[in-house]
């Protein structure tokens, strides 16, 4: 009872300094004597912060949200584009060497697509993003920056393909990572993308 009390005193005193020294109404992440992370409200109110599944994050957001991107990532193996390739051109009644020709073409590993909603474009907003493939290891197999407003039409309706990245060695890891970074805004995202 004793410990929980003098907790409560050091994070009522944390509050106040922080109100003192920030008292433009923001919330305020702020470590207690104990090591916990908290968030402390401009209403007075507090709660515990942590970055997992059963505790929310309940600052708002930084970025206005006409300026929000939801970005997708999509992972085609070699196997499916060639089954594609071929279907396509025998519909088409290309020869046998015609199709073997086009089949050499497709990269080893497939290709990474990043998406977004077509609807999310705008002519007016021009956002530039910088996209990034992990293999194995901490350094980038692919790096590019992009700006939506060169995005193309996918097979599927109503998405837009930012970047296909063409995987021209099979994948050694059996979850790559896609980075996509608002370099601007210093935001980052890491994807999983499960390959095997």
């Amino acid at each position: 009872m004793e410990h929980r009390n003098s907790a409560r005193y050091v994070l009522v005193l944390v509050c106040l300094l922080a109100f003192a020294q920030f008292s433009f109404a923001e919330d305020i992440i702020a470590t207690t004597s104990n090591g916990s992370t908290v968030i402390l409200h401009d209403n007075g109110r507090w709660e515990y912060y942590q970055n997992n599944a059963r505790i929310r994050d309940v600052r708002e957001s930084a970025v206005p949200k006409d300026a929000r991107f939801e970005v997708s990532v999509l992972y085609e193996p070699a196997e499916k584009v060639k089954k594609n390739v071929r279907m396509a051109l025998e519909a088409d009644f290309a020869t046998e060497e015609e199709i073997k020709d086009s089949l050499r073409k497709v990269p080893k590993g497939g290709y990474i697509y990043f998406q977004v909603p077509t609807k999310q474009i705008k002519s007016g907003i021009t956002r530039e993003l910088t996209y990034s493939i992990f293999d194995t290891g901490k350094t980038a197999i692919f790096t590019k920056t992009v700006r939506d407003s060169e995005a193309t039409a996918s097979e599927d309706a109503g998405v837009s393909n930012l970047l296909v990245v063409p995987l021209y060695g099979r994948p050694k890891a059996k979850v790559m990572k896609a980075r996509v970074e608002d370099l601007k805004n210093h935001a980052t995202l890491d994807i999983e993308v499960p390959v095997k």
